[in-house]
C-alpha cells in the first residue's frame, strides 16, 4: 500500500431520514472494513432513523441539528420553521465543521437526504475528499445542490452519470457503481432466512414492505387483497404464505378470515435480508435502496411507487425495472384491493412468470456496490494521507 499503508483511515459517513439513506451507509461501512479492518469510522445524522439503526450496526454516531423542510398541515409548517430557522442561523454547517474538525476524516461519504447537504459542504469547506451517492433514475434535492462540492459522485445508472457529468466541478468525476446492499442480503440462503423467521422454504412466500415508515395505503389495500383472494376457490393463498412488514401503520388482526398463512410485524430491521432471502414475491415501494436490495438479490416484484417523493424518482425507478421484466406496476394513486389482488393472483399462480421476473431482476443487480464505492472512498483516503505526509516530511515534522 505504499506509504500509507500503516494508517489508519478515518472515514465519516453522513445520510439519514430513511432507509434508503442509511443501509447504503451501513453497507459502506462494513466494506470499508472488509478493506481495511483498522480503519476508522463515524456516522453524521439527525434525529430520524439513523439514530436508531446506526448505534445499533455498532457504528460511532453523532447527531447534528437539522431538519427538511417539506411537510403539509399544521405540523409540516411548524417543521419548515424549524428548518428554516436552523438554516438562517447556519447552525447545520457550524455543527458539521466541529465535528469534522474533530474527527478529522480523510474522506466524507455522503448517501442522500438533507442530512448531508451541511456535512458535505463541511468538508468542501475544510477541504476535505468527499463522495456523494445517487442511487435513483433521477437526481434527489441534495445530489443536485452539493454536486458541485464533492470529488466524486457515485450513481446507479448510467444516465445518471450523464446527468452528473455536465454538473460536476473542474477535476470531479462521476462513476457508475450501483447502489451499495448489505453483503448479507445476497449472502444468506432462502432456507436460512426461512428459519429464522419461522417460515415454511416449502411455501411460496410473499413478502410486503410498506418503506421504512410502512405505508397505510398499502396495509389497507393489502388486506382486502388477501380477504378477496382468500375467497377463490381454488384459493389462490393456498400453498403460499405472507410477511406483512406494517411499520407505524398497525393492522387489524386477519389471520382468522384467510386461507393460508398470514403474519404482520411492525418492523423487521435485521431480519430485513432474511425476509428477502425467503421471499419468492415482494410487494413494496420503489425507493433506490429496496430496488437495488430486491434486484441484488433477484426477486419478483409488486412495485407501488410512492407519489410523495420531490422528484418522481419511485416512479422512474419502478418503470425502469417493469421494462426488464422484472416488476409489474400500480400507480398510487391506482390502488385498489382489487386490483392488488388480480396481480398478485397470476403471480402466485404462475411459478414460471415469478421464475422469468427473478432472473430478470437478478440481471440487473448490482451487488458489488458497496465494496466499489468503498474502493472510490479508500483511494480518496489515501491521496489526501499522501499529501499530509508530503506536507508533514517537507516541515521535518512526523506523518499524520
Amino acid at each position: 500500500m505504499g506509504a500509507t499503508g500503516d494508517i489508519a483511515f478515518r472515514v465519516a459517513l453522513t445520510g439519514g431520514g430513511t432507509g434508503g439513506h442509511v443501509y447504503p451507509a451501513l453497507a459502506v461501512a462494513a466494506a470499508l472494513r472488509r478493506q481495511r479492518p483498522e480503519v476508522r469510522l463515524l456516522f453524521i445524522g439527525g434525529d430520524r432513523l439513523e439514530a436508531r439503526l446506526v448505534p445499533a450496526a455498532g457504528l460511532p454516531f453523532r447527531a447534528i441539528s437539522v431538519h427538511g423542510i417539506a411537510g403539509h398541515g399544521l405540523s409540516g409548517g411548524l417543521r419548515r420553521v424549524r428548518a428554516l430557522a436552523e438554516l438562517a442561523l447556519g447552525l447545520p454547517l457550524l455543527q458539521s465543521l466541529s465535528v469534522l474538525r474533530g474527527f478529522r476524516p480523510h474522506v466524507v461519504i455522503g448517501t442522500g437526504g438533507y442530512v448531508s447537504g451541511p456535512v458535505l459542504l463541511a468538508a468542501r469547506v475544510l477541504s476535505i475528499p468527499s463522495v456523494v451517492l445517487e442511487g435513483n433514475r433521477t437526481a434527489g434535492l441534495t445530489s443536485r445542490a452539493v454536486a458541485r462540492l464533492v470529488d466524486v459522485v457515485a450513481v446507479a445508472y448510467p444516465e445518471m452519470a450523464r446527468f452528473f457529468s455536465r454538473r460536476v466541478r473542474r477535476g470531479a468525476c462521476v462513476v457508475v457503481t450501483g447502489l451499495p446492499v448489505r453483503q448479507e442480503i445476497t449472502a444468506i440462503t432462502r432456507e436460512a432466512g426461512a428459519a429464522a423467521l419461522g417460515l415454511d422454504p416449502s411455501l411460496t412466500t410473499m413478502l410486503v414492505l410498506g418503506g421504512s415508515l410502512g405505508s397505510k395505503r398499502i396495509n389497507e389495500a393489502l388486506l382486502g387483497a388477501l380477504a378477496r383472494l382468500s375467497e377463490d376457490d381454488p384459493s389462490p393463498l393456498r400453498g403460499a404464505q405472507v410477511l406483512h412488514v406494517t411499520g407505524r401503520w398497525p393492522t387489524r388482526a386477519v389471520r382468522g378470515r384467510l386461507a393460508g398463512n398470514y403474519r404482520a410485524v411492525p418492523y423487521l430491521d435485521r431480519l430485513c435480508p432474511e425476509a428477502l432471502a425467503a421471499a419468492d414475491v415482494i410487494v413494496a415501494r420503489a425507493g433506490a435502496s429496496t430496488a437495488a436490495e430486491i434486484t441484488a438479490r433477484g426477486i419478483a416484484a409488486v412495485l407501488i411507487p410512492w407519489s410523495g417523493t420531490a422528484c418522481g424518482e419511485q416512479a422512474l425507478n419502478a418503470a425502469f425495472l417493469a421494462r426488464a421484466g422484472a416488476a409489474r406496476v400500480i400507480a398510487d394513486g391506482d390502488l385498489t384491493a382489487e386490483r392488488l389482488a388480480a396481480l398478485l393472483a397470476d403471480l402466485l399462480r404462475d411459478s414460471e412468470a415469478r421464475k422469468r421476473m427473478a432472473q430478470a431482476s437478478r440481471e440487473l443487480g448490482r451487488p458489488e456496490a458497496a465494496d466499489a464505492v468503498a474502493r472510490i472512498a479508500l483511494d480518496l483516503a489515501a491521496r489526501r494521507a499522501r499529501g499530509r505526509l508530503r506536507y508533514e516530511h517537507a516541515r521535518g515534522g512526523r506523518s499524520a
